[in-house]
């Protein structure tokens, strides 16, 4: 290719120095052909031809996002307003009522469905519209509520569990033991304190025992041919000679002593 356009260059300056030596317009003309090849000369092969490019800004677009606090809104609640009630005492009309709570006596009539000012008892109540001036404190009962009492005693009666009631036991001799269920383990001065009596008798025996039963001595065997015998326990705290109740007794049992 490049042999190619060498000869055609000496071709077409040959051609022009033939001319310019005859024609100068035409060696003009030459020479602008000879020019116009020059200048196309760059372009001789398309393969050589390096890539050109143009760059191409690309423009991107940002968007200000404002941080955004949501501003807190109050809270306002709706009030429900609360009739005024007023109770009629002894001496009102309705009249002094009304200039009592800035209004007047038409509306409370009209509030209250009555026809007459006149017809108000004591101890009625009246609904007062629109009220203005400072109401009248009205006593409301109170329910009083019902206190449950707590067990005044540390420990529950105990149990009784022999003998049967209503046993028959004979002679002075007989093994009566008195049995209980025991209720806890005593602390130091507590005891159970067992009571005894005879029928027809005043007299009530007491004796104090750590054990849950107590055997009953021949010594309280009852004269004249035997008796009914009554018991009951409790628990006690016992100091200086003196018992302080800490269970209730227990229900009273009874044997036949003869």
């Amino acid at each position: 290719m490049q042999r190619n356009w060498d000869w055609l260059v000496r071709q077409i300056s040959d051609r022009v120095r033939i001319a310019a030596g005859t024609l100068p317009l035409a060696g003009f003309a030459a020479l602008a052909v000879l020019a116009t090849v020059w200048l196309l000369w760059p372009l001789r092969d398309s393969s050589e031809l390096t890539p050109f490019f143009v760059p191409t800004s690309t423009v991107t677009s940002t968007r200000a996002i404002a941080d955004r606090k949501p501003t807190p809104t109050a809270f306002v609640p709706t009030v429900t307003p609360v009739p005024l009630i007023h109770v009629v005492q002894e001496g009102e009309v309705l009249g002094i009522v009304a200039e009592e709570y800035g209004t007047t006596v038409e509306a409370l009539l009209e509030a209250n469905g009555l026809e007459d000012a006149d017809l108000i008892s004591i101890g009625q109540e009246l609904l007062i519209p629109d009220a203005q001036g400072t109401p009248q404190a009205v006593a409301v009962a109170i329910a009083t509520p019902t206190v449950t009492p707590t067990a005044p005693y540390a420990y529950d009666a105990p149990v009784p569990l022999a003998p049967q009631d209503h046993a028959v036991f004979r002679g002075r001799e007989a093994a009566i033991h008195l049995q209980w269920a025991s209720i806890a383990f005593l602390k130091e001065k507590e005891w159970y304190e067992v009571q005894l009596w005879l029928q027809d008798q005043e007299t009530v025996y007491r004796v104090w025992t750590k054990a849950s039963s107590w055997t009953v001595p021949a010594w309280l065997y009852p004269a004249d041919d035997g008796g009914l015998v009554s018991w009951n326990v409790a628990v006690v705290y016992r100091e200086a000679q003196q018992s302080i109740q800490l269970s209730r007794r227990s229900r009273s049992q009874r044997f036949e002593w003869r």
